[in-house]
């Protein structure tokens, strides 16, 4: 189990399977709390009933984010996380 933690940041909680899933899909942690700290700010995520777990998506320039997580103590247990690329391109 990780936790990443900086000053003044979101505190991600992750086990080896999802830090192992990150790694390989290329998800950085500061993606993640980008999406979880956005997401937290203004509402914006699906709660997911029975299970305590929110979904949450941020469009950065050329990719959107999706993070599964759910509060825990302190920090955001962070139960998985996946992006695409997309290019809107005119005529």
């Amino acid at each position: 189990m990780s936790v990443e933690k900086g000053q003044g940041e979101v505190v991600i909680i992750k086990d080896e399977r999802v830090a192992a899933l990150l790694d390989a899909r290329h998800i950085l942690d500061q993606d993640v709390k980008q999406v979880i700290s956005t997401a937290e700010a203004t509402g914006e995520k699906l709660y997911q009933s029975g299970s305590e777990r929110y979904l949450a998506k941020l469009k950065t320039a050329n990719a959107t984010f999706y993070v599964e997580y759910s509060p825990s103590g302190d920090g955001y247990q962070v139960h998985t996380a996946y992006f695409h690329r997309s290019e809107i391109m005119e005529g």
